[in-house]
This record gives structure tokens, C-alpha cells and sequence, in this order.
């Protein structure tokens, strides 16, 4: 009857050892490494922290017409954030942003492309991509949305919007279109709205 209990015993306790060991070490993770991160993140942008809504109320057309204040609801938006003129990396990256919107196939009407920039700078209209809105922004809406500079000799950040309007991911200029298409896909996979 003693060896028995044995096997009973050891299995209880690998049961006991197999349920709450990833716990304990989740909680030991928390306190004693909060800032650590697992390797091999799915995402190719960097997330947007901590999380911030964005308006459209301030926004203008380039003829100086307002923006719809709800431009930013209801679908995922891809913001351009221009500071300057838009070179040629500029219109790289918009036309990159273009053909990531076509490649999502039925679901690029759940995408639009918005290019924001100061009212002095001028862009030229005639080789933008057709699905790009034009807006201009004041001083003060770009400064809140320029978390972090941009990297030496770009003048373009790139950011992804949530259908409820709250900034997700930046970009580099350079983003990879499959990285940024990956992350689409994904989004889009899992989201019920927009």
C-alpha cells in the first residue's frame, strides 16, 4: 500500500509544479524585470506608449476648407507627418504606403493615407498617389504628435491610427512595405471595427 501513495504523491506535485511555476515566474518577471520584453515581437512598427487620441478637428484642407473632425473614426489611417518640403523620400514612402493600401486587396477600403503638414510648406498634388488626403495642421497639432524626432536627414514619421482615432505604431521613413503590410494584416485579421 506505501508505494501506492508514491506515484499518487509525485504526480500532485507535478501537477501543482506544471500550473503555477509559469505564474510564479510571470510574477518574478514583474518585479524583479518590469521593463523586459520577449524576443521575436510580431510587430514591425515601434508602439505608440503611453496610448494618446488624435483629432482631426484642427486639421484644413489645403484650399483651407476644415477637415472632417471624425476623418480619423471609423477606419485604420495611415498618417504622414511632413516636416518640410516633400522630397523624394517623401514621395517614396507615401507611394510605398499606397501600394501596401492596394495589396490589402477587400480590405483597403478599411485603410486611408493621410499627409499632414504646416500651411507654408508647398507639396506638389500632381505625383501623390490618388488615395492621399491633404490636410494641414497648426503648430501645436504637430507637436503633439511628434513623439520623438525624426532620424537625421528624414523629414517624414509615419504613424498608424486606430478606427477610434488613439495612435498605434511609428515608422521609420524607410519603413519595409512587408513589415508594414504584416502588421496591416494582422490588425485588420483581428479587429472588429474599422
Amino acid at each position: 500500500m506505501g508505494t501506492d501513495r508514491r506515484p499518487r504523491r509525485i504526480l500532485l506535485v507535478g501537477t501543482f509544479l506544471v500550473f503555477f511555476l509559469p505564474i510564479l515566474a510571470a510574477w518574478l518577471l514583474n518585479v524583479f524585470a518590469p521593463d523586459w520584453r520577449p524576443f521575436g515581437t510580431l510587430n514591425h512598427g515601434t508602439l505608440v506608449q503611453p496610448v494618446r487620441q488624435l483629432s482631426a478637428a484642427r486639421l484644413e484642407h489645403v484650399d483651407g476648407s476644415p477637415l472632417d473632425s471624425g476623418y480619423l473614426a471609423g477606419r485604420w489611417t495611415i498618417v504622414h507627418l511632413l516636416d518640410g518640403d516633400c522630397r523624394q523620400s517623401c514621395m517614396d514612402a507615401l507611394t510605398r504606403s499606397h501600394q501596401v493600401q492596394q495589396a490589402l486587396g477587400d480590405d483597403m477600403q478599411r485603410i486611408q493615407l493621410l499627409l499632414v503638414f504646416q500651411p507654408a510648406v508647398a507639396v506638389s498634388t500632381a505625383t501623390l498617389p490618388p488615395a492621399v488626403t491633404l490636410a494641414t495642421a497648426d503648430g501645436d497639432w504637430l507637436a503633439e504628435l511628434s513623439l520623438a524626432p525624426a532620424p537625421a536627414g528624414h523629414n517624414l514619421r509615419i504613424y498608424l491610427v486606430d478606427p477610434q482615432g488613439y495612435l498605434m505604431m511609428r515608422y521609420d521613413q524607410d519603413v519595409d512595405q512587408r513589415g508594414l503590410l504584416a502588421d496591416l494584416e494582422r490588425l485588420l485579421k483581428i479587429s472588429k471595427i474599422g
